[in-house]
């Protein structure tokens, strides 16, 4: 309780000062009990001003049981409180090919690149974040 109500302290003279902050918490679905409840209690804090918190997790590992989901929908029940919803598709090999051949600046031989861009997409299962890192150090 008392680092909970000094991060929200923290926050709130963060965001006081500042026109607008993004709080973004990447892999909630690994997150603890604990965690879910200070994201809980920074969200319901109204003496916060101008913050957004984004949290990203990956929807096949949080089923509705899970702690991720609960608070998500009890969160969602609070009158001051948006929740939306944005999914992110794995990416289709063509998808690949594009980053890849981008990457490369090979945009106008996309054929050149094909044997690698399905390599980048069989080794990180289409996903968006691990393709375009693998892209951006083929550099």
């Amino acid at each position: 309780m008392r680092l909970q109500y000094a991060i929200r302290r923290l926050l709130k003279v963060i965001c006081t000062n500042l026109k607008g902050v993004v709080l973004f918490i990447d892999d909630l679905q690994w997150s603890d009990t604990a965690t879910l409840d200070l994201i809980r209690s920074i969200a319901l804090d109204a003496e916060i001003p101008s913050l957004l918190l984004v949290g990203a997790y990956r929807e096949d590992e949080v089923p509705e049981s899970h702690p991720l989901a609960l608070h998500i929908r009890e969160l969602g029940e609070q009158r001051d409180i948006v929740i939306t919803t944005i999914s992110v598709k794995n990416l289709s090999p063509s998808n690949v090919m594009s980053l890849v051949a981008d990457a490369l600046r090979m945009e106008d031989n996309e054929s050149a690149v094909e044997t690698l861009a399905k390599l980048v997409h069989k080794k990180n299962r289409r996903e968006r974040l691990l393709c375009s890192n693998v892209s951006s150090v083929s550099v």
